[in-house]
């Protein structure tokens, strides 16, 4: 997409699983990408892949000053930035609401949800390059099937990124577009935390119509079409990537 010709985005949790994805995509369109991770060796393995075509950075996105700063630095380097992927987030540890402790919670709203609202907050005050503008953000599917037994901090904080992408869609139009996507179950790392064998992987597998595991890069094909201008009269919507479920 010659859309993204020298356009700047911002990826966060951009080194590993759907965001390196969408990032790869977005860099073999021409986008120059603002990778935010909290892992320096995958950071170092995406500069040392594409140069000069990414600014690597390390950030907590829970923490607004953290946020604000490398906002800064991507507008410095590279005038503004367009477009925005909201991907950071855990799964967290496996509890019930009975167990659930209060540190737990909390650090799986500051990943998944808090940082959606920092990060967002200074895309908008960060200058821009282009007059297309866009967010995609990350729920799931958990949002409205609750999610597995044990991961109900985050179904919870996935039902509130929808609310999220609808509110902000309505605050930021017509000059920003804001989308987001649901994906399923996907054959990322962060599955290896959930799935513990094969088998189990089998059995998931057998709930879903399309009968296998979503890829990473089949969701950033998702996110990159809601990013660009293909997607320009498209707002608040939740699109499910989930094989049919």
């Amino acid at each position: 997409m010659s859309f993204f010709t020298d356009r700047v985005a911002l990826v966060t949790g951009g080194a590993s699983g759907i965001g390196k994805a969408v990032a790869d995509k977005l860099i073999t369109f021409g986008a120059r990408v603002a990778i935010w991770d909290i892992r320096e060796d995958r950071l170092a393995e995406c500069k040392e892949r594409y140069g000069n075509r990414v600014l690597t950075q390390s950030v907590d996105v829970a923490d607004r000053n953290a946020v604000d700063l490398a906002a800064t630095e991507v507008a410095e380097a590279w005038g503004g930035i367009d477009h925005l992927l909201n991907n950071a987030g855990i799964i967290g540890h496996r509890m019930t609401v009975e167990d659930l402790d209060e540190a737990e919670l909390d650090r799986v709203l500051a990943v998944n949800l808090k940082s959606a609202f920092l990060v967002s907050s200074a895309f908008i005050r960060t200058p821009r390059t282009s007059s297309d503008r866009s967010i995609v953000n990350l729920s799931s599917i958990a949002a409205r099937t609750g999610g597995m037994v044990g991961n109900i901090a985050y179904a919870t904080t996935k039902g509130a990124m929808s609310s999220f992408t609808h509110a902000l869609a309505k605050e930021l139009a017509p000059h920003v577009r804001v989308n987001a996507l649901a994906p399923g179950v996907i054959n990322t790392e962060i599955q290896k935390d959930v799935f513990a064998d094969p088998a189990s992987i089998d059995a998931m597998a057998n709930l879903i119509p399309l009968k296998r595991l979503g890829t990473a890069e089949e969701v950033a094909g998702a996110a990159v079409w809601l990013l660009s201008r293909d997607a320009a009269y498209i707002t608040g919507v939740v699109l499910d990537v989930s094989g049919g479920r």
